[in-house]
């Protein structure tokens, strides 16, 4: 892989691993408001912070900010019966089609997300809940994960396409290929692939 390549699929990396930090936030906040929400329903027979609305939106944004993240760490589910039985060179179209395919599908669950995002805004749509919240708010934010899944998975799938062009097959099979196991004992502790070096 070029240098400007590298530091373009690291810096997506990054910025994926920090909305996967945010989306684990959003998890550990409605485990919070839920908490909160019970306990207020055993005291006062009432509830005041609406967790069960504010949750589902937490759920669904912290899902799309995780995908980018799920990509870069090959923790996307992938059959390998047949793919470990291929030459390297086979391994490595497969890996280029599986990403343009995923990339394809995710600009496509992007572009009908922020329809229903543009339709509920320009129609003032508001939850069927006492709090009656914008739902372009919470859905803003969801797409906002989504876009990003799907811009980062577009510009792999192009340094992968430019790479296996190159005849760079190992460079996309250890890009894209399925995860090794010390890949995915790495992924588990949040190290960095191939593990530490020391002296």
């Amino acid at each position: 892989m070029s240098r400007f390549g590298a530091r373009v699929r690291d810096g997506a990396a990054h910025v994926s691993r920090v909305f996967a930090w945010c989306g684990g936030a959003l998890i550990l906040a409605s485990a919070l408001l839920i908490t909160l929400d019970v306990i207020a329903r055993n005291l006062v027979k009432s509830t005041f912070f609406e967790s069960f609305e504010l949750t589902g939106y937490a759920f669904a944004i912290s899902t799309a900010f995780g995908f980018a993240y799920a990509f870069f760490s090959k923790a996307h589910i992938r059959i390998e019966v047949l793919y470990n039985l291929l030459p390297r060179s086979a391994r490595a179209w497969l890996d280029v089609v599986s990403v343009c395919t995923l990339a394809a599908i995710a600009v496509t669950l992007t572009w009908w997300a922020a329809q229903t995002v543009l339709q509920n805004a320009s129609g003032g749509a508001r939850s069927n809940s006492s709090m009656a919240l914008p739902l372009a708010i919470p859905q803003s934010i969801w797409l906002l994960g989504l876009a990003w899944f799907a811009l980062a998975v577009f510009v792999s799938a192009g340094i992968a396409l430019g790479q296996l062009l190159r005849g760079r097959v190992d460079a996309v099979v250890a890009d894209l290929g399925v995860a090794t196991l010390d890949e995915e004992i790495a992924a588990s502790v949040d190290a960095p692939p191939g593990g530490a070096k020391g002296g």
